[in-house]
């Protein structure tokens, strides 16, 4: 399964059966968001992307839409990571858990690796401090300013 794959997985999954109530909640490691406002942004980026390369999809499922386009594009990292973390932010902020499998984690610990500074300057990935105890992915969402 490509890292694409994985994280439009999750978030199809976090936002399956999602009730309209449900997008006017608060996701708190996204201050000032929604739900409504992530799956917005995350929507709006998919779009924008696949209308920069010329196309417009017919559909609204926008996830499929884009992986079909994957086969033409090279390198969809910060796509992956975006897909990756708002899963996760909106399933916290229903009390839907996330879990993370070892390769979602190895894809966020080599781009957070990769990114290096430049990640901790950007307002949405300010670091949080995990325990010394604390298990992997929670280590690994502390790089990104994610608390479970």
């Amino acid at each position: 399964m490509s890292d694409y794959a994985r994280a439009a997985g999750l978030l199809r999954t976090v936002t399956a059966d999602l009730a309209a109530a449900e997008l006017a909640k608060p996701v708190p490691s996204c201050p000032g968001w929604t739900v409504s406002d992530v799956l917005t942004h995350v929507a709006d980026n998919l779009t924008d992307e696949l209308e920069q390369a010329g196309h417009r999809p017919e559909t609204a499922d926008v996830l499929a839409a884009y992986e079909q386009h994957l086969a033409d594009v090279p390198g969809v990292d910060h796509t992956v990571l975006d897909l990756t973390l708002h899963a996760w932010d909106v399933g916290h902020a229903l009390g839907r858990p996330v879990e993370l499998d070892a390769a979602s984690l190895d894809f966020l610990e080599t781009f957070a690796t990769a990114a290096g500074e430049r990640l901790r300057r950007d307002e949405a990935f300010r670091p949080v401090e995990a325990s010394a105890d604390a298990d992997r992915a929670t280590r690994v969402l502390a790089a990104y300013g994610r608390t479970p």
